[in-house]
């Protein structure tokens, strides 16, 4: 055997020493948290000037295309004059001078080829040389759209200018390009309306990284190129920051987007001593910290001394009760905490004993836990639960009281679990807990719980008889929320229901359709086969507009549409549509979208749709007379051959008037009218629903 000895004399530390050592544990992880959360706060609000910069840079950048889009609008607008396409000049000349858009330089209208007609700068009548800029007049006469040059220096004065060239198109060619010349001091302007704080830099960039506009020096700078750095991160992206020195030399962090619309950029940047001030500041508010710490080890030296001799005292009682002895020293440590400790000590060996016996006790509780809990964990995994019938003790989980509800920390008994239950399912759980108790067989059952929020949810409870330390039997299990799964084994069984509902209706109006083009066929019509697969095609088409909203319903401007597009023209106008947005239910898009197959029809054979110039305009409106609302269906053909009222009753006209009529429990009237033929459709609301939110009434429609 080893041989025991005191303990301390294997002790290298003093109290003294775990004082410092506690201060320094202290302090260390302290200056380190504090070190880190400045430098933290120095990256965060370098990160937040970043993206602040970057969006204001985007910002400017978006403005420079509003800026540039504003003179195009007003130069295209200017082009559409009616002066000019009369061809006088000369009223054009000063409807272009009243206008202000030679502010602050001038409006030019040019041939395609280069010859000038005249320029604002000069008199109307002065002979002026062709243009200079032959490709850029090429250009707008090739693309039918307006330019925008880069900066340049005018070939006469030497004036620096941007150049905005839009077409002048009469009928259907480019017969001029109307020229528009702004000077930079219209982007100077943009960046001095920004207030760019002193020592920062801003600048516009055309296409070809030239300086456009500049907030320092612009009349040094104006008309150079970037830097090289700045030139290569706007080649290589759109936005972006990088670390350059601007052309005076400056250390900057620079900001720089370019517009999406024209391709110009605007850049923004900072001296990289001013973002240093924010580096300064933290170093400071270190240092501070770190003075007040060292004085807080000052402090712990002198504390470290009155509190070593008084635990030394303590140290002294407590070896007398680990040899059994008892703590008699009635002197005072003058330290109110540490006399309290003595105490403690004098009546901690009074309570030895008991405390053993309790630990024991509370080891036993613990392995009984185990036990349940594995049982538990075996019988399902998930929720567990214990119930003592003789008790009506119901103890739970939190996982089990949050499947009917209830918070982590709530007050669940059995009583409340079973007010809980589904009235509807309380006796088969009844039952199936007394079958359990009785027969001592494991508790499988499913009902459904209400929570206290109202909603339902479906829980199976599994639980197996046991016999406690007591020789009481208990009930332990599991519990587990299969909502999930009752709602899908419900959903199939809907969805069955409501395919099976489909197709016996889609079936039965096959059915009726065959019927009537068999009749139709008695009556010596050849081509009923025909009509029959054309209709039959019809309702495929409607089915699939269906299909698309998940049989939810369909615009009746798409059911029209679905009918009507193989019979549009090129232009559109052949078909007119016009009325307010109406969702109709299922069953009157497959009514309605038949009848209009079979107008359609008639129209194409017989009607205005057999000739280049016939229209067909259909109107539909919401009426409200005495009666309930309804909705009004009008077909109007005109342009066609001259119609004759027939003499029998065709196939079309039954299944509209019949038909229809039967299904939407509408009226439907047919007037054979000499100049074409007018159906009108009224049926009641019932069989549609209206949102006209997104289109009104008055708005016309046409077929697309």
């Amino acid at each position: 055997m080893r041989p025991t000895g005191d303990p301390s004399q294997g002790a290298r530390t003093s109290l003294r020493q775990v004082l410092w050592g506690l201060v320094l544990v202290l302090a260390l992880p302290t200056m380190l948290v504090a070190a880190a959360g400045l430098y933290s706060a120095y990256r965060s609000e370098q990160q937040a000037t970043d993206l602040r910069m970057q969006e204001t840079a985007r910002a400017l950048s978006l403005l420079l295309d509003r800026e540039i889009e504003k003179s195009v609008l007003a130069l295209q607008i200017l082009a559409h004059s009616s002066s000019l396409a009369r061809g006088d000049f000369e009223e054009f000349y000063h409807r272009a001078k009243a206008s202000g858009l030679e502010e602050p330089s001038w409006v030019a209208l040019f041939e395609p080829g280069g010859r000038a007609v005249f320029n604002t700068r000069v008199p109307y009548g002065v002979i002026l040389p062709n243009s200079n800029r032959p490709d850029a007049l090429r250009r707008v006469a090739e693309t039918r759209k307006p330019y925008v040059s880069d900066l340049y220096a005018g070939s006469l004065t030497g004036q620096r200018l941007i150049t905005i060239d839009a077409p002048v198109i009469i009928d259907g060619r480019v017969a001029y390009i109307l020229s528009l010349g702004i000077t930079p001091e219209v982007f100077q302007d943009i960046i001095r309306d920004q207030r760019i704080a002193d020592g920062w830099n801003a600048a516009v960039l055309d296409r070809s990284r030239r300086l456009v506009a500049r907030s320092r020096s612009p009349e040094r700078y104006v008309g150079q190129l970037a830097s090289a750095n700045v030139q290569e991160a706007l080649a290589a992206r759109t936005e972006g920051l990088l670390r350059s020195v601007t052309l005076d030399g400056i250390p900057v962090r620079t900001y720089f987007s370019q517009s999406p619309t024209y391709g110009w950029s605007f850049v923004i940047s900072i001296p990289e001593t001013e973002l240093a001030k924010s580096a300064q500041r933290s170093l400071f508010w270190l240092t501070i910290l770190g003075a007040v710490i060292l004085g807080g080890i000052l402090l712990a030296v002198l504390l470290s001394r009155s509190i070593s001799k008084p635990v030394a005292r303590l140290v002294a009682a407590a070896q007398a009760l680990g040899r059994g002895g008892e703590v008699s020293d009635p002197a005072t440590t003058r330290v109110l905490e540490f006399d309290t400790i003595k105490k403690a000590l004098a009546e901690a060996a009074a309570g030895i004993r008991k405390h053993e016996r309790e630990r024991e006790e509370v080891l036993a509780h613990m392995a009984e836990s185990e036990a349940r809990l594995r049982l538990a964990l075996n019988a399902g995994h998930l929720g567990s639960w214990e119930y003592t019938p003789s008790t009506g003790v119901l103890t739970t989980t939190p996982i089990c009281r949050a499947h009917f509800g209830r918070g982590a920390d709530e007050m669940f008994s059995y009583a409340d679990l079973v007010a809980q239950i589904h009235p509807d399912d309380r006796a088969v759980q009844a039952e199936a807990v007394a079958r359990a108790l009785a027969d001592r067989t494991d508790l499988h059952v499913e009902y459904r719980a209400i929570w206290p929020d109202g909603s339902e949810h479906w829980i199976r409870v599994s639980g197996r008889m046991r016999s406690g330390p007591d020789g009481q039997p208990s009930m332990v299990g599991v519990s587990q929320d299969i909502t999930e799964r009752r709602l899908a084994e419900d959903r199939q069984a809907l969805l069955l229901h409501e395919l099976n509902h489909r197709v016996k209706n889609t079936l039965a109006t096959v059915q009726s359709v065959a019927s009537l083009t068999r009749r139709s066929a008695d009556n010596s019509d050849p081509a009923a086969w025909n009509a029959f697969m054309d209709r039959l095609h019809g309702m495929a088409k409607t089915h699939d507009l269906l299909t698309a909203t998940h049989w939810q319903g369909a615009l009746l401007e798409d059911v029209l549409k679905n009918e009507l597009e193989p019979y549009q023209d090129g232009l559109r106008q052949r078909i007119r549509l016009r009325g307010p947005r109406i969702n109709l239910q299922p069953g009157a898009v497959l009514a309605l979208g038949l009848a209009v197959h079979e107008l359609a029809t008639n129209a194409v054979k017989y009607g205005s749709l057999s000739v280049p110039e016939g229209k067909v305009h259909v109107m539909w409106a919401v009426t409200s007379g005495i009666g309930q609302p309804a909705l009004l269906v009008e077909w109007v053909e005109s342009g066609g051959p001259l119609v004759k009222k027939p003499e029998r009753q065709g196939f079309g006209s039954k299944l509209i008037q019949r038909g229809l009529a039967q299904q939407l429990g509408g009226e439907i009237k047919l007037d054979f009218a000499p100049a074409g033929v007018r159906c009108v459709i009224t049926f009641p609301l019932s069989t549609m629903t209206s949102d006209q939110a997104g289109a009104p009434e008055a708005q016309e429609r046409y077929a697309s």
